[in-house]
């Protein structure tokens, strides 16, 4: 961007001195760039006087800012384990905006709503205690408190995985119900050329504990792919768009009305491994 400052129709620019107010830094050559989206404030002296603060909005172009980013979060949970209660609580503490940045899906482990696929999951990754919650294929707390779960560390995986991981795939989903089976279709909008995977998992919330006359949500029922997803073929090239249908039977004992579909897409990275890169739930 380039500034011109004017003093009775004449250009004074190179009298002038331009201030960034925003960073507190002065403008050399009358020439700024960035490439952190964002507002800056601007304004410029000459002879003594100040100019109004000129404010900039930058935008960024970049591929992956297309995409609202979703963060997997995938729990390993009980109903009988208190410390999960207390990590529930600080998911809790989250403000909105933060919150629905994740898509939750809660694999209980050794109680009465632990399936196969949710405890050959925690098997496999070798989770030996609950609570542990694994962040986008990629990162892992265990326990609650310093150093695990707290609102800190479930918040800073919002602002990493936008950093480190930021979107670039779109991932939008619907779903029809006919008699007990549910048939979701899910689209995704491929920005980069890479290999990827992609998942499929039901989940049910509103699970009444008659015991205790609590609620669990997000709660794993059944997978329609494997749970680190199912490789994307052929590979993707070039932006693209590909829609995928899965399907899945409610079964006996399933409130349809709070049952939803999570899709989550994987894309491999340079170091080789599979991170969710984004994903969609739908009712």
């Amino acid at each position: 961007m380039t500034f011109t400052v004017a003093f009775e129709d004449r250009d004074v620019t190179a009298e002038a001195v331009i201030k960034n107010v925003t960073s507190g830094s002065e403008v050399q050559n009358a020439t700024w760039t960035t490439n952190v989206a964002g507002t800056y404030e601007f304004q410029a002296a000459y002879d003594g006087m100040l100019s109004n603060v000129v404010s900039v909005k930058v935008e960024s172009d970049s591929e992956s800012d297309a995409f609202y980013r979703h963060v997997l979060l995938t729990k390993f949970t009980a109903t009988w384990c208190g410390p999960c209660a207390q990590a529930q609580r600080y998911f809790e503490q989250l403000k909105p905006e933060e919150s629905e940045r994740f898509l939750v899906v809660a694999a209980h482990q050794g109680d009465r709503l632990t399936v196969p696929v949710g405890s050959a999951l925690g098997a496999k990754l070798g989770y030996q205690y609950v609570p542990t919650w694994n962040y986008d294929f990629r990162t892992v707390f265990e326990s609650v408190g310093t150093g695990g779960i707290t609102a800190t560390s479930i918040r800073n995986q919002i602002k990493s995985a936008m950093e480190e991981y930021p979107a670039v795939c779109g991932v939008k989903a619907t779903s029809t119900l006919e008699g007990s089976t549910a048939k979701i279709e899910a689209t995704v909008q491929f920005q980069q050329a890479g290999n990827y995977k992609i998942a499929c998992v039901l989940v049910e919330n509103n699970i009444e504990n008659k015991e205790t006359y609590n609620t669990f949500d997000h709660v794993l029922r059944a997978a329609q792919t494997d749970m680190e997803g199912d490789a994307v073929t052929p590979a993707v090239t070039a932006p693209e768009e590909r829609t995928f249908n899965f399907e899945a039977t409610i079964e006996e004992g399933w409130n349809a009305e709070n049952c939803a579909f999570v899709v989550y897409v994987f894309k491999e990275e340079a170091n080789g491994k599979y991170i969710v890169n984004n994903g969609a739930e739908c009712a």
